[in-house]
């Protein structure tokens, strides 16, 4: 300790004073972090991660952050956990004398006169900058990545290793070193990889392994009603007075926060979190759960990273997490300053709670399995259009795009390549050339720019035109918003914020609403999340599936067929069996189905796969994760991304051989059970 605070004789105090003793992975990062190596930092939640990089980069900087110098950027996945690093930050770092400022969607204020020693951001925002701001950014000596397992593998993460360099390239422009790359995660697969991804070769791993005692309590409720008072019940049991309870959907958020409010233990105070709710009405339960000695919370991911909202005592999970990290991160929420996870498994059928008794047996012996992506090519368009308007003179070049790249993609990205995609942009009426090389932006692209729908790599949920505010007819106080059906329609009665909402006046792009009795939840699906090849064949492995053989099932008309191959692999197995037998066939990650009298096709051999794939690319593109700007890409382009991400090869290897055989009685009950919650079970 005495080392750690000799290190940090100026920020010592304002950040690590307050505990008895510093945290093993604040004493691991100190050294290597004031020695100015990027450094990836790798421990539990609640383990003091963010001490341990904001203390010595302020230690570094401090008199330059004391003049309003921005010497440190740190990037974090979401709004809310902006909000919050600001929030925890604020203290320590007035001690310091150092000012923060957020700049996101929600925080949009300029940065010019600021005086801001740390800047906090998103990688949405930090595009703008780069296209809109980029002088401002000069000074930044440091960036941190914070929460990176949230981005690692996704389209936004692929973003957020092209701005990296954009952002190195602009600072060394205007003078300055390169930045430092520091990064913080709490549950990383593949971290030596990952980290050479984002912070470059010869980044320094400080990883602290620290196994927590995971006590599950798996319970199998098979009608929503058993599940709603085996909730409370268990709550009573368990003595647990602060619950956070993660539920599949927004829907289900809801529809179960009318149901319990009211009951005990909780009576009241029974809260939702979602990201349609508004910015005021998260962080008012933020707060709430924050301050409160009782709650209980239902909630998506939403708070599934980061966010504090105080030491709750049980993590109930209303369904299995789609993967290992998302598992050990809704356990993290709990118990965090005590050594056990308590953790209540509310399991729909006896297939949850083998997938539940499977993520826990993986999460124990530190097997994360996840799912490895390629770099999207659809990234790239929306690099192209970014680094155009950061360009003064409004161009870019195909060598201004391949050069901006990370060194681990500029073979595949070469100059030449970039120019042809630039080409290609141009015929979809995105650019317009206006040199030799050189590409301008179509009226089309000038319009996107100035509403600001350039910057981002999400899938949207739905249309702008067809997102609705609701805000509270005697209050005015924004709730949140929904989504108007194909028809421009929306129903009588909404449910938001855990409470039933009558509408009461359509203003098109608002509507007001009182609080009623009745009513029902009203959201667009995001999608299933994926599970990895790698995942669901471990969970074969667990369930002792023989590897030479697919168990089938007889249920209802159709043949279930256990094939274990994954989100991805599974939606090329769908065409393929809807190609075979019609549309009474498909397949999610562990499971396929169709009629009982159709025949398994005979024809997932990879040549056969890789032309299904060609002539289904554009449709797809979306479901495997292409990226939102994947419709603009070249079709060889495309092609190429979802051969990566669907495998022909590996699909027709994994089922090559594998015999149909009727699967023993506990398995075959294991397998109905793990069809997909839409084809056989209602809603919670």
């Amino acid at each position: 300790m005495k080392d750690l605070r000799a290190c940090l004789p100026r920020t010592w105090y304002a950040f690590l004073a307050r505990h008895p003793r510093p945290r093993p992975i604040q004493v691991l990062a100190a050294r290597p972090i004031l020695e100015g190596k990027a450094v990836l930092l790798a421990s539990a939640t609640a383990s003091g991660k963010t001490e341990a990089y904001v203390a010595p980069l302020v230690e570094l900087w401090l008199e330059d952050m004391r003049a309003g110098v921005t010497r440190i950027l740190v990037v974090s996945p979401t709004r809310a956990l902006v909000n919050d690093l600001a929030r925890r930050l604020e203290t320590p770092l007035r001690r310091c004398g150092v000012r923060a400022q957020r700049r996101t969607g929600d925080h949009p204020r300029p940065l010019e006169g600021s005086r801001a020693g740390i800047l906090l951001t998103t990688p949405e925002s930090l595009d703008s900058l780069l296209s809109r701001h980029a002088r401002n950014l000069g000074a930044v000596r440091a960036v941190v990545l914070d929460e990176l397992h949230v981005l690692e593998g996704n389209a936004r993460g692929d973003q957020l290793r092209v701005l990296l360099e954009r952002l190195e390239r602009v600072v060394q422009a205007l003078g300055g070193p390169a930045p430092q790359r520091l990064a913080a995660t709490a549950t990383l697969g593949r971290a030596s990889e990952v980290a050479q991804q984002f912070l470059g070769a010869g980044a320094v791993l400080a990883q602290i392994e620290s196994p927590r005692d995971i006590q599950m309590h798996i319970r199998t409720v098979e009608t929503p009603g058993l599940l709603q008072s085996s909730l409370l019940q268990a709550c009573l049991e368990l003595s647990a007075r602060k619950v956070l309870a993660f539920v599949p959907s927004r829907a289900d958020a809801e529809d179960l926060a009318v149901v319990l409010a009211g009951r005990p233990p909780f009576h009241s105070a029974v809260k939702v979190h979602h990201g349609s709710l508004s910015r005021q009405e998260r962080e008012h339960v933020e707060q709430t759960l924050l301050r409160a000695e009782a709650a209980l919370c239902l909630t998506t991911p939403t708070l599934e990273v980061g966010i504090d909202v105080g030491d709750v005592d049980l993590v109930a999970l209303l369904g299995p997490p789609p993967d290992v990290t998302s598992f050990l991160q809704r356990i993290g929420r709990g118990n965090r300053r005590s050594g056990a996870c308590q953790v209540l498994a509310l399991a729909r059928s006896v297939g949850e709670a083998a997938r539940f008794a499977h993520l826990a047996e993986c999460a124990r012996a530190g097997r994360l399995l996840p799912q490895v992506r390629p770099f999207r090519s659809s990234v790239l368009v929306q690099q192209a259009f970014s680094l155009l308007f950061q360009n003064p003179r409004r161009f870019v070049s195909g060598a201004a795009l391949s050069g901006r790249l990370p060194p681990g993609l500029v073979r595949r990205f070469g100059p030449e390549r970039c120019d042809e995609l630039l080409a290609h942009l141009c015929d979809e009426e995105w650019l317009v050339p206006v040199a030799t090389g050189r590409f301008g932006p179509s009226p089309r692209l000038l319009q996107f720019f100035e509403r600001g729908k350039i910057h981002h790599n999400l899938d949207a949920e739905g249309s702008e035109e067809d997102r609705v505010e609701v805000v509270d007819e005697q209050t005015g106080r924004l709730l949140g918003h929904v989504y108007r059906d194909a028809q421009g329609n929306l129903p009588e009665e909404i449910s938001l914020g855990g409470h039933r909402r009558r509408i009461v006046a359509d203003h098109g792009r608002q509507i007001r609403s009182r609080a009623t009795g009745k009513g029902r939840a009203e959201f667009r699906s995001r999608g299933s999340a994926e599970v990895s090849a790698e995942l669901a064949a471990d969970l074969a492995r667990y369930l002792g599936v023989d590897p030479r053989h697919l168990p089938t099932v007889r249920k209802d008309g159709s043949l279930l067929v256990g094939h274990f191959l994954g989100s991805a692999r599974a939606r090329l197995l769908r065409e393929a069996l809807r190609d075979a037998v019609g549309t009474g066939a498909g397949a999610g990650p562990f499971l396929a189905w169709l009629p009982i009298s159709a025949d398994w096709p005979g024809n997932l051999d990879t040549a056969s796969l890789r032309r299904l794939l060609a002539s289904r690319r554009r449709r797809l593109g979306r479901s495997l994760g292409a990226g939102p700007w994947a419709s603009a890409l070249p079709g060889d382009w495309l092609l190429e991304d979802l051969e990566a991400m669907a495998d022909p090869q590996g699909t027709a290897q994994s089922l090559a051989g594998r015999v149909l055989t009727p699967a023993e009685p506990h398995l075959a009950e294991i397998l109905v059970g793990l069809l997909p919650s839409w084809k056989s079970k209602s809603a919670l």
